[in-house]
C-alpha cells in the first residue's frame, strides 16, 4: 500500500476528507505507518499499516500505548468500522 493510499483508507474509515488527514496525520517512520490524530475532544485516532492493517483509538488511549498495541499486532476489524463498532 502506497502512503497515498494509507491516507486515503485513513479519511475513509474516519469520515473526514483527505486534506483533514493531511492536516492531522503523519507517518511513523519505523513502521511505515500512517498515524492519524483528530485533535478535538473525543478525537478518534487511526494508524494504517503499509499492509493496510489497521488501529482505531478513541480519545482515551494515549499514542504511545497505541503504538504499542499496533507493534503488538492488535488490528481492528475493517467491517467494524461499517458497523461502527470500532
Amino acid at each position: 500500500m502506497t502512503k497515498k493510499e494509507q491516507y486515503q483508507l485513513a479519511a475513509k474509515l474516519l469520515q473526514i476528507d483527505l486534506k483533514k488527514v493531511e492536516d492531522y496525520g503523519g507517518m511513523i517512520d519505523d513502521l511505515s505507518a500512517l498515524y492519524v490524530s483528530v485533535p478535538e475532544k473525543g478525537g478518534d485516532s487511526l494508524i494504517v499499516g503499509i499492509d493496510g492493517g489497521v488501529l482505531y483509538a478513541n480519545s482515551s488511549i494515549g499514542y504511545s500505548r497505541h503504538v504499542e498495541a499496533f507493534k503488538k499486532g492488535n488490528r481492528t476489524p475493517l467491517e467494524a468500522f461499517e458497523r461502527n463498532e470500532y
